[in-house]
């Protein structure tokens, strides 16, 4: 029976012994991962009251992940990815013990912050390509998508959960205990990991070929550009990361200039994108399913893109919450819907590079995006630009929705194995 015909498939997926080993460590490391940034984020603004110190250490997380995400996929792809994933668990969880003794001790400055959260962000771009790679290895191919939402549905939880438990530990303790939390979270992925029962993948090069790792990036971009269902799927992500998803980073510009409300309503908002995001997300592990993997992702996309012009066609708060709420579940849809599609379509020998782009477009895309809506809304204002990315996006997806057949096609003709 296929995953989408059966209504306990998240059940069938958590009982794989594999994964709710990796999702149990998984999940308690992305709570203190959680935790970690918004103790940063508060102990920046303490030490400098400087927006312009926010922006730097925003950078020093995002820009790593951004070049470091190739490399991460070509070694993905030639090594164990456990091993590679285990490897930037440790680096990571060395910062944040350096984090701590540092603040422990109050020797903590601004420009420490910076080099550990960069230092981080190497070791979660090499990691990226790896942990989206891994999901093949972890459940049977028909329950892929339901791991995948499943994995979406922890990430957005831990959004929640980590920066509350956060908050307590910060008001009942000190803010330095954040740290030393997020570093020992680390440890049950890592336990997670080293205990998982998967086939062991022969390195790259044993077939006496020398191969570079540049050559190794060289050759899945040369993939991806020759494969016309991976080539489609990444034009809709990436009009999706610069044209739609950016609406929850300007936010904040909407609740004040838009609605005229304040910061518990912008917390309410944010509440109501992460709400649609979490039913998204359970909506798809429920389904499941294989070769419409693409259609709902499509259907995904231009969902969120009528709910981001509903967002700011309206001056009202109250009308914009389900909108929000429609937008969330649209958003990560469209994102399961499409990380699924390359899963299944891209052969295992050229995974990690492939899902490496995918992680690329998916954590940098959205930031370059609200750079330049955000760039525009100061000569404009902010609601026309967002109608504006809107519009180009719903002519790109037309585009691609014309061309469907093409991506449902290679579902089913494609067998990638783990």
């Amino acid at each position: 029976m296929n995953a989408e015909h059966e209504p306990n498939a998240i059940w069938r997926t958590l009982r794989e012994p594999n994964y709710w080993r990796y999702v149990t460590g998984n999940g308690l490391s992305l709570i203190g991962t959680w935790m970690q940034r918004i103790a940063i984020g508060w102990l920046t603004w303490e030490l400098t009251h400087s927006p312009t110190w926010l922006g730097i250490i925003a950078m020093a997380d995002f820009f790593p992940v951004v070049f470091m995400g190739p490399l991460g996929g070509a070694l993905a792809d030639r090594h164990s990815r456990v091993k590679v994933m285990v490897l930037s668990q440790l680096v990571a969880a060395a910062c944040a013990l350096s984090m701590f003794g540092l603040s422990l001790s109050g020797a903590l400055h601004e420009w420490h912050l910076a080099i550990f959260t960069f230092i981080s962000g190497m070791a979660l771009g090499l990691n990226q390509a790896s942990r989206l790679a891994l999901a093949p290895s972890l459940v049977p191919r028909e329950l892929l998508t339901t791991a995948i939402a499943i994995n979406s549905m922890v990430f957005n939880s831990a959004r929640f959960v980590g920066p509350m438990i956060s908050t307590a530990v910060i008001s009942l303790w000190a803010i330095h205990y954040s740290f030393l939390i997020n570093a020992v979270s680390y440890s049950a992925l890592i336990v997670a990991l080293l205990s998982l029962n998967i086939k062991r993948r022969e390195n790259r090069g044993k077939d006496g070929v020398s191969r570079s790792i540049i050559d190794d990036i060289r050759e899945g971009v040369v993939f991806i550009k020759n494969h016309p269902p991976i080539r489609l799927v990444i034009v809709v992500m990436t009009m999706s990361a610069l044209c739609l998803r950016p609406v929850v980073d300007l936010l904040p510009g909407l609740i004040s200039d838009v609605f005229g409300k304040g910061a518990d309503e912008f917390a309410i908002l944010t509440a109501s994108f992460g709400i649609g995001a979490i039913l998204g997300g359970f909506w798809m592990a429920r389904r499941g399913g294989m070769e419409d993997q693409p259609i709902v992702a499509m259907l995904g996309v231009i969902g969120s893109a009528c709910a981001g012009v509903g967002l700011v066609a309206t001056t009202s708060y109250a009308v914009a919450l389900p909108f929000t709420i429609a937008a969330g579940f649209g958003m990560v849809v469209s994102g399961i819907g499409m990380q699924s599609t390359l899963q299944f379509v891209t052969p295992a020998s050229m995974r990690g590079r492939v899902l490496s782009l995918y992680g690329v477009i998916h954590i940098g895309g959205a930031g370059i995006g609200a750079f330049i809506l955000g760039l525009i809304a100061e000569v404009m204002g902010l609601r026309l630009p967002i109608v504006i990315a809107a519009v180009v996006g719903g002519i790109i997806w037309l585009t691609v929705w014309r061309k469907r057949s093409v991506i449902v096609e290679s579902l089913k003709t494609k067998t990638a194995k783990p």
